[in-house]
């Protein structure tokens, strides 16, 4: 025998070894993590309470919401273990517990993945006070009656929404075309936003977009989003690393890193993200040499005067461009395609608006329009995902999914339908009816909870009562049907309609 064979003979125990070590391994931890874990009594199915494996699958796929609920309801506990160190809530009593109490539970790692070119925004920063020293500055801007008052004063974000409808009449006026209604949604948001907050609006809806037609030999865009809003490949490719954001820091970094140059290889992404800097950069520009107007009352000059410096500002002005363009489109874009499917509510509608048309003042005061939008909210949701937060001194994350407790039967009977009529109170409510709107008023939560809600949850909100007030009053709905028969949401962290097209056309 050679000194080879000798060799491995010798080599051959310790290699029979590893896999038993590794099994033992495998197992003692399995065993450990399932019966005495400190979370081991809190139910879940057992694949996910050994392994994070299956909660990174699902937010991964986009289906965290709907899994999550599938499986609160098939245990029927309120609280849901979904990883080795992570619990799901649908119990609308823990909610003020996590978020609200004494300022809320602190975030957890998980948000230093949504960080922007290096920077923390007011969004993604852990530090408390690094938060407060810049929300602060523009905290100011987002007050509801600044808000009213700017629009009922400034002929700029008005003109926006008249425009707008403008183009709906535009492929209304065009036999058997289709108009995207998401895209259009995206072009007003981000107008609207940029004009009340940066004065100066993005420009999305001066941008061409390709007339399209029901017919087969209309010719196809060469690119996947021309004719689109040039800003959605800049969001998108935002939105689509937020599958990855559950991963610990190390590994999201890793992968950020190997996927972020394919992703800027693409030429439309690339494109995109260039106009945007531009625009941001220009946007700078103006008020710094005094061209912005009243400098003073925008976001970038409120953060430069907080001692923000340009760099991080530039960012800041990104973040806020794509957190609320991007979702506020996505809401109503589900709102404008539930009106569209149930003509018997936009003549609600469209006749409470009639009978209102001299009140002038607040749109958010008609209680029928309230109800359409708050039911849009509730469906569409900004984040459908869970928000997490940090349980100390366990460590454990525990958050919140909006998906869970907008979809939870107890409280929305007939959970994916489009009901309007259930905010609204009546005069034969009864004590039990009283406190079922109660509890749903309480578990809905579009724009998050507590101190750490979306910042701008109150221009949102407004923009989608004057959209849809408008929109509405127009009757250029009137006709109209959607080209697919629901809304595929994609669940990632902030929602996402599949394909990004939603598409209506008129007979």
């Amino acid at each position: 025998m050679g000194f080879f064979e000798d060799h491995m003979l010798r080599l051959y125990p310790s290699l029979f070894h590893i896999p038993i070590t590794l099994a033992i391994l495998v197992v003692s931890v399995s065993l450990y993590r399932l019966y005495f874990h400190p979370l081991a009594h809190i139910p879940g199915p057992p694949f996910a309470c050994v392994s994070s494996l299956f909660l990174y699958a699902i937010c991964y796929l986009g289906v965290e919401g709907r899994v999550l609920l599938y499986y609160h309801e098939k245990y029927c506990v309120s609280v849901l273990r979904i990883a080795p160190d992570a619990v799901s809530l649908s119990g609308d009593d823990t909610l003020h517990q996590v978020y609200v109490a004494g300022g809320g539970l602190p975030k957890d790692a998980r948000y230093q993945n949504f960080r922007v070119e290096g920077h923390d925004t007011i969004f993604s920063a852990l530090d408390q006070d690094y938060r407060n020293e810049r929300a602060k500055a523009v905290l100011p801007l987002f007050a509801p009656s600044r808000i009213q008052n700017a629009y009922d004063s400034d002929e700029v974000t008005a003109s926006l929404v008249r425009k707008f409808i403008a183009r709906l009449q535009e492929e209304r006026a065009s036999p058997n075309s289709k108009v995207d209604i998401l895209d259009l949604s995206s072009r007003l948001s981000i107008d609207f936003l940029t004009a009340y907050l940066f004065h100066q609006p993005y420009g999305g809806l001066d941008e061409p977009t390709q007339h399209q037609t029901s017919s087969p030999k209309a010719p196809s865009p060469p690119l996947k989003w021309a004719n689109k809003l040039s800003a959605t490949p800049f969001v998108l490719s935002i939105v689509s690393f937020s599958r990855f954001s559950l991963l610990p820091n190390w590994a999201f970094n890793a992968i950020f890193s190997s996927l972020v140059a394919r992703v800027l290889s693409n030429d439309e992404v690339s494109t995109s993200m260039r106009t945007v800097s531009r625009y941001a950069d220009a946007v700078l520009g103006a008020d710094e040499n005094g061209q912005g107007g009243r400098s003073r009352e925008t976001y970038q000059s409120r953060l430069l005067a907080a001692g923000i410096t340009r760099e991080e500002t530039l960012v800041q002005c990104k973040a806020v461009m794509f957190a609320g363009a991007d979702s506020t489109a996505v809401m109503l874009a589900t709102i404008l395609f539930h009106l569209v499917r149930r003509p018997e509510a936009r003549a609600r509608l469209r006749a409470e608006i009639a009978e209102n048309e001299t009140a002038g003042g607040d749109p958010q005061a008609l209680p029928y329009l309230r109800a359409v939008v708050r039911e849009g909210l509730r469906l569409g949701m900004a984040n459908p995902a869970r928000l997490t937060r940090i349980f100390l001194p366990p460590g454990t994350k525990v958050g919140a999914a909006a998906y869970v407790f907008h979809h939870n039967r107890s409280v929305f009977p007939q959970p994916f339908a489009f009901q309007p009529e259930r905010w609204l109170p009546s005069p034969e409510d009864s004590p039990s009816d009283v406190e079922a709107r109660r509890v749903r008023e309480q578990t809905a939560f579009p724009f998050g909870l507590g101190s750490r809600a979306c910042l701008g949850r109150n221009l949102a909100s407004f923009q989608l009562h004057v959209a849809v007030k408008e929109v509405v009053a127009s009757g250029v709905l009137e006709g109209s049907r959607t080209c697919a028969d629901r809304i595929e949401l994609i669940e990632w962290f902030n929602a996402e309609i599949k394909g990004h097209e939603l598409e209506i056309q008129w007979n």
